[in-house]
């Protein structure tokens, strides 16, 4: 079986923009929160309504809310010094948990690290570990 190249007349996406997409007949701005997705089209490749479609995305992750549904309480992260939450590990509060899921041999799996037995920061720390340490694997 012989591949075809792929056609060059088709738009690229720009990986710059982060939340809009690179139309043929313009900018696109999409945001998505709980499955719903709020999304406005600015017309043309003008400097002007590239301008106007940031503005829009900025506005609009300004007033919806976070992406996290859990997000890790400030108190933890002021315990480990960290600004923000780290990519990747998700608090599951009802569980008492950290999860972290990844792929090993073709299979998703997921790891938990509990705070029933250990202060919530030192189950945080570990999780954020063995995701440092997963990707470092990965990576190599």
């Amino acid at each position: 079986m012989k591949s075809t190249p792929s056609n060059p007349r088709r738009a690229k996406a720009v990986t710059e923009f982060t939340n809009i997409r690179v139309l043929p007949s313009g900018y696109q701005v999409c945001v998505t929160r709980a499955k719903i997705e709020f999304s406005r089209h600015f017309a043309g490749h003008t400097d002007a309504s590239l301008a106007r479609a940031l503005r829009f995305r900025d506005k609009a992750l300004r007033e919806l809310p976070t992406k996290r549904l859990n997000p890790v309480p400030r108190r933890v992260l002021q315990a480990l010094g960290l600004e923000r939450e780290v990519v990747g590990v998700f608090r599951t509060p009802k569980r008492l948990f950290y999860q972290v899921t990844f792929r090993d041999a073709g299979k998703m799996r997921m790891r938990t690290f509990t705070w029933r037995t250990r202060p919530e920061a030192e189950a945080y720390a570990a999780a954020i570990a063995f995701r440092e340490e997963l990707v470092r694997k990965t990576l190599r």
